[in-house]
């Protein structure tokens, strides 16, 4: 009995198990598919699964940004950091924008807007998270490098940081004002200082334009002119005065002493004349006076053309060199060229019956 209960369920099972995997077969496969080859079957191996890695989920810390640091700009960088604080991460937002702000950094930010949006938004990260005391120093150094900064945008920012900022804008009024006098005195100090050099520059431009206009003339002296009389070696060597005075000098020793002279002359030949007429004509006196005043008009011209030569001769100077004035090249003269220069001087001349002195000139 127990053998035949046990075919009856061996027989059920092998019925049962065919229609259980036709009623699960989708509906697309109603149409039986060819079936294969009795010598292709093949009963599928069985393989031994595979363990899979355990994943490593990388910290916050160590999770690599969308673009490097180096490939965005400074409007980038500001961005990037905003969405922290737009996000809530407000720990990270100021991490990040004191990292900007480091002057020392790999990257830091230069645009004097830039660095003040920054620091505004580095104290509303702070404010935050709960640091009040540690907002002020953002707030504090954009104040200082703008006084003239004005409060947070109220629609970007909640008014908790904008009274924070009047808060610190008020506390720094004495500091603004003496930084904006230091600042004041500090312009007129390099404005005073532009002055100067600019006078100095002038200064300097209107000295070597002095020296350009002046040109160097050596006159040489001649020795032979040392031997010349009239006080010609005084004029040479410079001493007009002293020149001048044995000139005139000279000049009327020697026509006294030729009119003395002639004056001799005269009287010598009337007397003889009048004794070819039988007439007896006392002149001795007169021609004895004469002949004193040719004698000393003429030693008197000898000792001063000769005390002019020695003169002349230990007191004789080879050069002088002169400055003259000159006109610089692309500057107007100050005498037209259509001008005519006037030239005048004197001529003297001798006749059998007296002299005179020509004066010739252009005008």
């Amino acid at each position: 009995m127990q053998r035949f209960l046990s075919a009856v369920v061996l027989a059920s099972v092998g019925v049962l198990s065919p229609a259980d995997a036709f009623a699960q077969a989708p509906a697309a496969s109603a149409v039986p598919a060819p079936a294969a080859k009795p010598s292709a079957a093949k009963p599928p191996a069985t393989q031994p699964p595979v363990a899979k890695p355990p994943v490593v989920r990388p910290s916050v810390a160590e999770m690599p940004t969308d673009k490097p640091a180096d490939q965005l700009s400074e409007e980038g960088e500001l961005s990037r950091v905003v969405g922290f604080y737009e996000a809530g991460k407000y720990r990270e937002c100021g991490n990040e924008i004191e990292r900007l702000l480091d002057p020392t950094g790999r990257h830091p930010l230069r645009q004097p807007a830039i660095v003040e949006n920054a620091r505004v938004y580095w104290a509303a990260c702070l404010l935050g998270a709960g640091d009040a005391d540690g907002s002020d120093a953002p707030l504090r150094a954009a104040i200082h490098e703008n006084p003239q900064m004005k409060p947070p945008d109220s629609l970007v920012f909640p008014q908790l940081v904008v009274e924070h900022f009047l808060k610190v804008r008020d506390s720094l009024v004495n500091e603004i004002r003496a930084a904006e006098q230091a600042r004041i005195k500090q312009a007129q100090d390099e404005a005073r200082l532009r002055q100067q050099s600019l006078a100095k520059d002038r200064e300097r431009l209107r000295m070597l334009e002095q020296l350009a206009r002046q040109e160097l003339v050596v006159v040489r002296n001649r020795r032979v002119l040392s031997f010349v009389p009239f006080g010609v070696g005084q004029i040479q060597n410079r001493h007009e005065a002293l020149g001048y005075t044995l000139m005139v000098s000279e000049v009327l020793l020697g026509g006294l002493s030729l009119t003395a002279v002639g004056i001799q002359v005269q009287l010598a030949a009337d007397a003889e004349t009048q004794a070819k007429h039988g007439l007896v004509v006392d002149n001795a006196g007169l021609l004895s006076a004469w002949g004193v005043v040719k004698k000393v008009s003429f030693w008197g011209f000898a000792a001063l053309a000769v005390g002019g030569i020695v003169d002349a001769q230990l007191s004789y100077v080879p050069e002088f060199h002169e400055v003259r004035q000159r006109r610089l090249p692309g500057t107007p003269s100050s005498t037209p060229s259509s001008a005519r220069v006037s030239r005048s001087f004197c001529v003297p001349y001798l006749e059998p019956h007296g002299g005179g002195i020509d004066v010739v000139g252009r005008f």
